[in-house]
């Protein structure tokens, strides 16, 4: 069976959750079932306020796709915004979970944009609907990199230009990543202008 995908331009968002394995061996299997949820909840709502979709949940991460459409052109703006609204939203989280957790739970985000395929994967038995290629991994690898430079989001260049005439940036220079012929320009968001 052949399953059919599409190249689309798109910003995928990576939110990946710091000190997970921490988060397993303190809480049992039930109060995890119910931390997840309580983290999965206010995040699908921040991507679904911004027009994006859930891709994938896998333990800590969270992946989500804005791609443009005739109603949604700004696609990288829309990642952003629902990046920042993610971060908000994490107060209510450490609220919840203060007693049971000793530190506070963070996200890291990475954006990138690019091309993607998008399409069906798997084997007739089980079919998943979900984005592949480069701008994906490197979405993966920009929220690895975040606690590195102590931001909470980091983008790639492209998510720059297309979103600069909405937020300040700051430049946090360039860096080598594995799989990429060139050194990768860093930024993060410094708000909403």
């Amino acid at each position: 069976m052949k399953f059919a995908a599409n190249k689309v331009i798109a910003t995928v968002l990576h939110a990946r959750m710091r000190q997970f394995r921490t988060i397993v061996n303190i809480l049992s299997l039930q109060e995890i079932h119910e931390f997840l949820n309580d983290c999965y909840a206010p995040i699908t709502e921040a991507v679904l306020e911004h027009a994006g979709t859930i891709d994938r949940f896998a333990d800590d991460r969270i992946v989500a796709v804005f791609a443009s459409s005739q109603e949604h052109q700004a696609h990288a703006v829309n990642a952003l915004q629902s990046a920042m609204r993610i971060q908000e939203r994490l107060t209510d989280i450490n609220i919840t979970w203060r007693t049971a957790l000793d530190f506070l739970v963070m996200f890291d985000i990475g954006i990138a944009t690019g091309e993607v395929l998008s399409g069906n994967v798997g084997h007739p038995e089980k079919v998943q609907h979900t984005v592949i290629g480069r701008q994906v991994h490197l979405a993966a690898e920009l929220a690895k990199l975040c606690k590195t430079h102590n931001v909470e989001i980091l983008t790639d260049v492209a998510t720059f230009n297309q979103a600069k005439e909405s937020f300040g940036f700051r430049e946090l220079g360039e860096k080598l990543i594995l799989g990429y012929p060139e050194p990768i320009a860093l930024f993060t968001p410094a708000g909403a202008s």
